[in-house]
């Protein structure tokens, strides 16, 4: 597990390296205004693959991974339908949003009505995203994690220099058509990296999508359970942007919006070590408690990768928004550890999420997040009118609070199993310390001495602790690694 975890997250890095890149050249071309109508409009998009699509290009990886460990004929034959029922939903979903919004430009909120063009242009590229997900999760369920998440990084370079170079070539108005060139070329490009690595043809004679349905029609009630959950976050994510956008005004979206690219950051290297490693392995044909030790496992090893992704972050975050974005983004700087506590809370409940979904029990999972992300949506307005950019914080982690206090009951009740005593205290450690380090350390001064010389104490106390908790397996990886390099 541990070299295929460690190559998908050095992978991950680059990723997020990338997306830094493309982040700073956008708040510098920009500015924090500009910054924020992006954000805000790339929240529309999102929001519109996540519920038109019906979740399908997420979820299909749970059939695909099933397909690939009932053989080659089968999985060339569920690719193909899924690759050719994605892409009739995307266009026509495409079609039908860009013609509402054309006709209705106030339909996502009256402020975001003068920027139509730039959403109209903006929606062309709903059948790349749908697609590239899909594509992604295609060598995941093949079990070829570390291909999968390189697919990624080439297709978020792509983009990235696409969106980076018109900002700052030509301005805002060209980034969204940019985008939309690149966005056709990397979806031919990942069908053919996909042939080459797996043989996989687009077409193959007994495919079709309502053969598979007929086939499999759990498939129907899995994606609109799904579909439920995806898209009640999706929407969560928008009213906190929205809100933000409207009662404070763009320069605070752009602030929210590095708020949320920071603690985003953390899932960007956590959640697909969760999808492409985690989940495939939970949707094949094993045994339940085959299931639960996996799961158990990755969550602890898990638990100390946030914590220590989240430190930087939590100790200089003044530091941190200025190299990313610019000095503009530093009154921003009080609100970051309550974002990466909510993005750690996530990525946490979302190990055991999977495993519901992996126990087929996908019904009480949707219920439970959609119920939760609606106490968020209902709130989000009066702890954002109430605290400002903090409550937008609070909002989120209580939906996830409230999501994740369910799952250990529905492990107990249904399958009269538990999450292991030392599994909770690393939970209870890494949320507690989240909040601890991002309290304390909003005291003192970053780089003034006394400041400076806390932070290296601190982390020189904690490094023993967290070596204790490492696992046996990746503390003779470590070991091993310096072996390595003294030699």
């Amino acid at each position: 597990m541990s070299r295929v975890l460690i190559s998908v997250g050095v992978i991950q890095v680059f990723i997020i390296l990338t997306g830094m890149v493309r982040a700073k050249i956008l708040s510098v071309a920009l500015g924090p205004t500009g910054f924020g109508i992006i954000a805000t409009i790339d929240q529309v998009v999102l929001t519109v693959v996540q519920v038109a699509g019906f979740s399908i290009p997420f979820f299909s990886l749970k059939f695909m991974s099933r397909a690939h460990s009932e053989g080659t004929r089968r999985f060339q034959t569920v690719y193909s339908s899924f690759l050719s029922g994605l892409l009739l939903l995307s266009l026509v979903t495409t079609g039908l949003v860009i013609g509402i919004t054309y006709w209705h430009p106030a339909i996502f909120g009256v402020e975001l009505a003068p920027y139509k063009l730039f959403i109209l242009i903006a929606l062309l590229n709903v059948p790349a995203i749908m697609l590239g997900i899909f594509f992604v999760h295609t060598l995941a369920a093949a079990q070829m994690t570390s291909a999968s998440a390189t697919l990624n990084l080439v297709v978020t370079f792509c983009l990235a220099f696409a969106a980076s170079s018109a900002a700052w070539l030509f301005g805002m108005e060209a980034i969204y058509i940019f985008v939309a060139i690149t966005g056709v070329a990397t979806t031919i490009g990942s069908v053919w990296y996909i042939k080459k690595k797996l043989s996989l043809h687009v077409h193959d004679p007994s495919a079709g999508i309502l053969k598979e349905l007929r086939r499999s029609p759990e498939i129907i009630s899995f994606s609109l359970y799904g579909h439920m959950a995806l898209s009640a976050y999706s929407i969560a994510m928008l009213v906190a942007r929205y809100e933000v956008f409207s009662t404070m005004g763009e320069t605070q979206a752009g602030l929210l919006q590095a708020l949320f690219a920071i603690a985003l950051a953390l899932g960007a290297i956590s959640s697909p070590l969760n999808f492409l490693y985690l989940t495939p392995i939970l949707s094949r044909n094993i045994s339940n408690e085959e299931k639960f030790r996996k799961a158990h496992e990755f969550q602890g090893l898990m638990v100390l990768i946030t914590f220590m992704l989240s430190l930087p972050f939590l100790l200089f975050p003044n530091l941190a928004l200025t190299i990313l974005y610019s000095s503009e983004f530093r009154p921003a700087s009080d609100y970051v550890y309550l974002f990466v506590f909510w993005q750690s809370m996530h990525v946490i409940v979302n190990v055991y999420k999977q495993l519901l979904v992996g126990l087929d029990d996908v019904k009480f999972f949707s219920i439970s997040s959609l119920v939760s992300y609606i106490v968020a949506i209902v709130v989000t307005p009066y702890l954002i009118e109430r605290f400002g950019l903090s409550g937008a914080a609070f909002s989120l982690s209580l939906s996830v609070f409230l999501s994740g206090l369910a799952i250990p009951f529905r492990l107990s009740t249904r399958f009269h199993s538990s999450i292991p005593l030392g599994v909770w205290l690393r939970i209870i450690l890494c949320l507690g310390g989240i909040l601890l380090t991002g309290l304390i350390f909003s005291y003192l001064e970053e780089l003034s001495v006394t400041g400076f010389l806390a932070r290296v104490l601190y982390v020189a106390l904690l490094a023993p602790l967290l070596w204790k908790l490492l696992p046996e397996e990746q503390k003779r990886m470590v070991i091993d690694t310096i072996t390595r390099i003294r030699s």
